[in-house]
């Protein structure tokens, strides 16, 4: 018997006992911790989800150590990330949810676990894995309420694996939410998710496969949903940019999946009622910033759409560096693209603090929500944004929760990393390999494809954190609109019926 099949048997018997008797798995699993690197592979994987199901936190804590070892014995393997990742989160996720005081005790963890999630998924290894990884991070995003990117990870894990049953479920999971709460249209939210779940029903066993017994009775009474009929997207007649955009996902709308062809301005995220008191003449300065915020993310998006598809008149002659970089106005406009995409950000930070009157001179999308570090490192709320926390603003919670990983060690740094290159150094494109003539610590290279795919990302990102931003406004006007309070109601017209543009 060859060593493999006795890793598959000892594995599969492990497994079977998971469902039943996690507690009697994990006895066996320490049994096998003195075994080689592959051996305590297996039994670090089985501590950990024994003990997520078990509620065994010193089991999850050993499985975590004994992959950190393996990750730095094995950095360039990316199911031993993977397999670290399921244990950071697991840890985050057995905390008992008492409050939302749970995204602060645990961010460290579910943060660490995002992160590494994303890097499997990103990683040149098996579509299978990266499927997995994509999913797992989407369920990360979705218990965070960061419900836009739940969904286009559950796409990416759907890209990678048709058949991951777990992701298609998640993304009718996400559309379901939208359609009860209004956000977009409901027909065609219906529609889609009624095809997400057809996929799901097809590959019905693969819940089993994927996320066991316990999942699977949970997650497939989703096919029992007796769907209206709706109005799947129709993009016959989208020209070569709306097809773009759809295909990413980025178009400025609360119905995140297609796009009306039949409407001028289909990009329709607007913010549509802000209270204000009985004294208020004028438009609040709230409708300004976010008008600046969306023209700004639209001529990014135009931007990276005349980059990536289309020829550029270049009347520039550049020297060729003899690395297979590629220089001109069309590289340019991707890191343009980029940065204008990611600088809006900070202007999410600023238009939060306009609209609930915080304080603060120099404002950042990093530190706007949260106070000073407690000791021993624990976050806390920033306070004039704690009472609307508490009371249950989700998507408040959701910018926070984005900002954390845009920091350092997260899983979105990428992106503002490319920011702060393509400001204050030099990004080098090529088309082939990504390696200088001479390498210069003020020059970052970039594979072309990798920056492209970047940028799609950052402007999903953006989006993302767009979306959050009207839906945080809409919940609190919503929570103090019976606060006994005199207000007015201000009619704020169409920019473009005033100015007649149509």
């Amino acid at each position: 018997m060859t060593k493999r099949a006795t890793l598959s048997e000892i594995d599969g018997k492990l497994r079977a006992q998971l469902d039943k008797d996690p507690a009697r798995a994990i006895e066996g699993a320490r049994k096998l911790l003195d075994g080689d690197a592959d051996l305590r592979s297996l039994a670090a994987g089985v501590l950990i989800d024994g003990g997520a199901a078990a509620g065994d936190k010193a089991a999850i804590e050993d499985g975590i150590e004994i992959f950190r070892e393996l990750v730095e014995t094995y950095p360039k393997i990316p199911a031993m990330r993977y397999n670290l990742a399921n244990g950071v989160s697991a840890l985050g996720d057995l905390e008992q949810f008492v409050d939302v005081n749970w995204y602060l005790s645990t961010s460290h963890s579910r943060r660490e676990g995002r992160s590494l999630f994303a890097s499997v998924a990103h990683s040149d290894c098996d579509d299978d894995l990266r499927a997995q990884s994509a999913t797992n991070l989407a369920n990360s995003f979705w218990r965070a309420h960061r419900w836009a990117e739940a969904y286009d990870a559950y796409l990416e894990a759907l890209r990678y694996d048709p058949t991951n049953a777990i992701a298609s479920t998640g993304a009718a999971r996400v559309l379901l939410r939208c359609a009860r709460l209004g956000l977009g249209d409901r027909s065609i939210l219906m529609a889609v998710a009624q095809r997400h779940i057809e996929r799901s029903k097809v590959n019905e066993h693969r819940l089993r496969e994927l996320a066991g017994e316990k999942a699977h009775n949970l997650l497939s009474s989703l096919f029992d949903k007796k769907m209206p009929g709706g109005n799947y997207p129709d993009l016959s007649g989208a020209d070569a940019y709306q097809q773009f955009v759809a295909q990413n996902r980025l178009t400025l709308s609360l119905t995140i999946e297609g796009l009306d062809c039949s409407l001028t301005r289909w990009d329709s995220l607007q913010i549509h009622s802000v209270r204000e008191s009985l004294e208020t003449e004028c438009v609040p300065p709230l409708f300004a910033m976010f008008n600046v915020m969306k023209a700004d993310f639209l001529a990014a998006r135009m931007l990276a759409f005349k980059a990536i598809t289309e020829e550029i008149p270049d009347s520039g002659s550049y020297g060729d560096t003899l690395d297979y970089a590629i220089y001109g106005v069309k590289q340019s406009l991707l890191s343009l693209a980029h940065r204008a995409c990611v600088d809006i950000l900070d202007k999410i930070a600023v238009a939060t603090s306009e609209y609930f009157g915080l304080q603060g001179k120099f404002i950042y999308f990093s530190s706007r929500w949260y106070g000073e570090k407690l000791k021993g490192g624990v976050l806390q709320w920033n306070p004039e944004l704690r009472d609307a926390i508490l009371k249950g603003n989700t998507a408040l919670i959701a910018l926070a929760e984005l900002s954390l990983d845009i920091e350092a060690g997260g899983a979105l740094h990428e992106n503002k990393v490319l920011r702060h290159a393509s400001t204050h150094r030099f990004i080098v494109v090529h088309d082939i390999d990504s390696k200088p003539s001479r390498e210069s610590s003020f020059i970052e290279h970039y594979d072309l494809r990798d920056f492209e795919e970047s940028l799609i990302r950052s402007l999903r990102l953006t989006r993302a954190a767009l979306l959050y931003f009207v839906d945080m406004v809409a919940q609190h006007e919503k929570a103090t609109e019976n606060k006994g309070v005199l207000t007015v109601s201000l009619a704020v017209p169409q920019h473009h019926e005033i100015r007649g543009n149509d």
